[in-house]
């Protein structure tokens, strides 16, 4: 896959820039083990150099040390931020550009919501790979002196002590499961609290609110004893690591005795040996410390890779431009639509014709597809076959469409769209002020007060909204029943002021609405009935038909 590919690629580039860092730290361990075997010398009065001298030569040797430990280290933190910042862009490109079907069962937000997590396991855990890195160099280093200084005691390392933690290294390894299983259960859960949050902002009713409070009391309680079952698991093989390493410790100076009273090493070899293991024994330590960390990354690459895996969005829409011209009709000939998990489809051989000569009009009961078949235009959603009719293609992202649960931008978003259309009329640094079109539907509707008040009713939130929309350099606006939270007598005059305003900026609107309107206002509009047909076949006819007549 794509991402493992470019992993792979970019950790490859990050060793190349710490290996040589990481040698010349190993290679002045190195250089400090032989200067322990030269104080041996000076102790028995062979030393090729006087005590002081050796004492500045060694803090020289621990001072270079020191710097290059920081700068591999400091290369391994940038490689590593650096890399999961990257990890994190692409998830949120991949999010952009998922299909929407993924979206239709609550298993598509779980798995994205078990991807994010993913990433902050990256970012938590990438590190080891370089730890993986230090500890083989540092065996590479000092594997041949070892064995140069005694090869009766390396084979016992290598073939007593190595396997038996190894041993457990497979354990740690076969805790995979459990590990992305945690993934999926704090993904969940984190999903659930979303929604938790959003819930208690709007239900009143205490019995709802307490059923909703022990499910997730519940949840919380079977994901703490699950990950704290994982934990022990895990932190308990660690902690059995690192009791084997004592043992190895104890053990080795018990072959060590035995060599010495065999005759087959002296006290300096012993000295030099023991340092040597030192000075290799912490890379290797914490390497093998860090094997539950290495397994957690493991598990959340492949639940990244899954995420790779979900549908993405047409290749006729991820091509299209940023800003396309406006259309002159809208065509859809025999498509069908139908929401994962539903046996019935909402549209089946479905084809309509509308012209952009005024503005459109739909009706219709609910439940026929009006709110679904804008979202279908505005790119939202995809036709079964995943391509939209020719007349559609590149224009979605040229399209605003205005939901009935609508979601305001940021109010740093929004100012910068209103500034955006005050400097055509040169004033860049304000809201739009004069006589041009969005400066009109400012005023008329009072909404320059809303810009920086919080706590919007629903009906200033709508306002909000349209003016948005006009501020938008979308040409098409989809409107889905906008005026529904404003007050009866205000809906009519700033509807008509709106349709002013978006002719005059040269954008056509689609406005579904279970509104009463005045034979005059819906004079203005191409009207279409979505009927309360039998068949998705009589609906798409009876739209066609209607549209062809206005």
């Amino acid at each position: 896959m794509f991402l493992r590919k470019w992993l792979k690629k970019s950790f490859l580039g990050g060793i190349l820039r710490f290996f040589p860092l990481a040698l010349v730290a190993s290679g002045a361990d190195a250089a400090i083990l032989y200067g322990i075997k030269s104080f041996m010398d000076i102790l028995g009065g062979e030393g090729p150099v006087t005590l002081p001298l050796w004492i500045s030569l060694m803090v020289t040797l621990t001072v270079i040390r020191l710097v290059f430990l920081y700068l591999k280290v400091r290369t391994s933190e940038r490689w590593l931020y650096h890399t999961s910042s990257r990890v994190m862009a692409w998830f949120l490109h991949g999010l952009r550009n998922l299909s929407p079907r993924v979206f239709h069962t609550e298993d598509g937000d779980k798995k994205v919501e078990a991807t994010y997590e993913s990433t902050q396991v990256f970012q938590n855990n990438g590190g080891v790979l370089f730890q993986a890195v230090q500890a083989i160099l540092q065996l590479v280093v000092f594997l041949p002196v070892l064995c140069y200084i005694s090869w009766q005691l390396t084979a016992f390392l290598f073939a007593v002590i190595v396997p038996l933690v190894s041993v457990l290294q497979r354990k740690l390894h076969k805790m995979g499961p459990a590990e992305e299983s945690l993934l999926w259960d704090r993904s969940n859960f984190r999903g659930d609290l979303t929604q938790a949050r959003r819930l208690f902002r709007q239900w009143s009713s205490a019995n709802e609110r307490i059923a909703l409070s022990d499910g997730l009391l519940k949840s919380n309680r079977n994901l703490r004893e699950r990950g704290a079952e994982t934990s022990i698991r895990k932190q308990g093989l660690s902690q059995i690591t690192e009791a084997v390493s004592v043992l190895a410790m104890v053990l080795v100076l018990g072959f060590c005795a035995l060599l010495i009273q065999r005759g087959w090493m002296d006290g300096t070899s012993l000295v030099l040996f023991c340092s040597a293991v030192l000075l290799s024994y912490k890379p290797v330590k914490e390497c093998a410390r860090v094997m539950p960390q290495y397994r957690s990354l493991v598990s959340a690459l492949n639940v990244l890779n899954a995420f790779e895996n979900l549908p993405r969005q047409s290749a006729e829409y991820e091509s299209a431009g940023g800003v396309s011209p406006s259309l002159k009709d809208v065509q859809v000939d025999k498509k069908s639509f139908k929401y994962e998990g539903s046996e019935r489809p909402v549209f089946s051989g479905f084809s309509i014709n509308w012209s952009q000569e005024k503005p459109v009009l739909v009706r219709g009961k609910n439940g026929v597809g009006k709110s679904t078949f804008l979202r279908l235009l505005a790119g939202l959603e995809q036709w079964d076959d995943g391509w939209r009719s020719a007349s559609l293609s590149g224009s979605e992202r040229n399209v605003f469409f205005l939901a009935q649960d609508l979601e305001l931008p940021p109010r740093r978003l929004l100012l910068q769209l209103l500034r955006a259309a005050g400097a055509a009329q040169n004033n860049p640094a304000t809201i739009p002020t004069g006589d041009s079109a969005i400066s009109r539907f400012l005023q008329f509707a009072n909404v320059a007060p809303l810009l920086h008040k919080t706590g919007l009713s629903g009906g200033e939130r709508s306002k909000v909204a349209l003016l948005w929309s006009l501020a938008s350099r979308s040409k098409t606006i989809l409107l889905d029943e906008p005026f529904a939270s404003i007050a009866l007598v205000d809906r009519e005059p700033l509807l008509a002021e709106f349709l002013d305003c978006a002719a005059a900026l040269g954008k056509w609107v689609v406005f579904v609405s279970h509104d009463v309107l005045s034979p005059e206002m819906e004079a203005r509009f191409s009207v279409v009935n979505f009927g309360d047909a039998t068949t998705s076949e009589e609906l798409a006819a009876t739209t066609s038909e209607n549209a062809q007549e206005a």
